[in-house]
């Protein structure tokens, strides 16, 4: 197999898929063997499965990490610039190197899978001729206010959803129907998130997300002040910050320098009184444990949301992502009852999480109930993929067998 993934926020879906997948196989005595591409960053979510499973999976390519992560909002002369500075500084270049390889790999797929938009969709179909297995994890239902046909996708998207994808998984139901609506073989198999722990493993763990983009450091910072200032109300909770996997060891323990913290070990630092304990690139595993998430993650805070965990979303007006534009156009309409608005300064957000905190029961029930109304009870959504996707495997015919032995090899065909 090739799973292509967009990166960032994608890789932790692509991940949980790829541990299920490979699970299975291990199980039914498939030899699966799976190669990856993430499109942006250097694929740091696959590394625990890659070791769980050695020499079943390779990553083919490691891409740059964008200033701008491929994240475009703003104003249009914002929008522009950011593109415009990611495509120049990498962008095209990867894109192209991406292309080349899948073009010319030695390596034979009898499926491709992509996780994401239509950019894994569109490099799976051209570097290989293959229609692609996508887990659209970028649209949904919920974004669409006017509810016309083709609203928050595109003429073209769809197209080539219709006519470049073997099938679509969907993030929730409403979007399965909706594509299905526009001659788009797509399915919902449940929700693909993190388990969920039960309410009383989850009622004093609070989770910090700075970000995997550019401006981590400057969010980090934004949050370290917030606890500062909320200190006395975080006092009897645990809090936990998870850094962007890509970050080297010395480059955070800089960062909290700059916060005023005194690293303690390698997981953990004070900050003020408060000993907080981080990681890096794990949010999704840590999602499960979560009563409250505050940051700029907006993929984490999405998938949050899903789960039933009240968000916190500071908004700035000249962040690459937790802008006052992200947050009006997709955030308040994705995470809903679970989306709590924080200031654009750390004595503002401070406040909101004092607030949050005093009555954080009716919070996560406003969350919890647009949970269960979005994805329906619906659980096991990467398993449940794995499984369609082993099974249609199966069905695929066996490749001819070459006659002659390949050098310093004993074996017959290809791989």
């Amino acid at each position: 197999m090739l799973l292509i993934s967009n990166g960032y926020g994608e890789d932790s879906f692509a991940a949980l898929i790829l541990k299920e997948l490979l699970e299975l196989a291990e199980a039914q005595g498939v030899a699966l063997e799976v190669s990856i591409v993430p499109l942006v960053g250097e694929g740091k979510a696959f590394e625990g499965t890659a070791q769980r499973f050695p020499g079943r999976v390779n990553l083919l390519h490691v891409s740059p990490s964008f200033p701008y992560g491929g994240v475009y909002l703003g104003s249009f002369p914002q929008r522009v610039f950011r593109f415009l500075t990611d495509a120049f500084r990498g962008g095209i270049r990867n894109a192209l190197a991406v292309f080349r390889l899948l073009r010319n790999c030695p390596l034979s797929f009898d499926m491709v899978i992509g996780v994401g938009d239509i950019l894994p969709l569109l490099f799976g179909l051209l570097g290989t001729g293959k229609k692609v297995y996508l887990f659209a994890c970028a649209h949904t239902d919920l974004l669409r206010i006017r509810k016309k046909p083709y609203e928050r996708l595109g003429r073209i998207t769809a197209f080539f959803f219709r006519y470049g994808a073997a099938k679509v998984y969907t993030r929730d139901a409403p979007t399965a129907l909706w594509f299905q609506s526009l001659g788009i073989r797509a399915e919902f198999l449940g929700f693909v998130g993190p388990e969920i722990l039960s309410g009383s493993c989850r009622g004093k763990n609070i989770l910090f997300l700075p970000g995997h983009r550019g401006d981590w450091e400057r969010n980090f910072l934004f949050l370290a002040e917030t606890i500062l200032l909320a200190r006395d109300a975080l006092a009897p909770f645990a809090l936990h910050f998870v850094f962007p996997p890509e970050q080297s060891a010395t480059q955070i323990a800089r960062t909290i320098q700059m916060a005023r913290g005194e690293l303690v070990d390698p997981s953990s630092f004070f900050l003020g009184r408060q000993s907080i304990s981080f990681s890096q690139g794990d949010y999704f595993a840590r999602l499960g444990s979560a009563s409250l998430v505050v940051g700029f993650a907006g993929t984490a805070l999405e998938y949050a949301a899903f789960c039933g965990i009240p968000c916190i979303e500071p908004c700035l007006k000249d962040a690459i992502q937790a802008n006052p534009h992200f947050l009006v156009s997709r955030q308040a309409l994705l995470l809903r009852e679970a989306l709590v608005p924080g200031g654009d300064t750390p004595e503002k957000t401070a406040r909101v999480l004092q607030k949050v905190l005093r009555d954080l029961h009716v919070f996560q029930e406003r969350a919890q109930q647009f949970a269960r109304t979005t994805w329906q009870g619906q659980g096991k959504g990467a398993r449940n993929i794995a499984w369609d996707l082993l099974s249609t495997l199966r069905t695929v015919p066996p490749k001819p067998q070459d006659t002659t032995l390949a050098v310093g090899d004993s074996r017959n065909g290809t791989r």
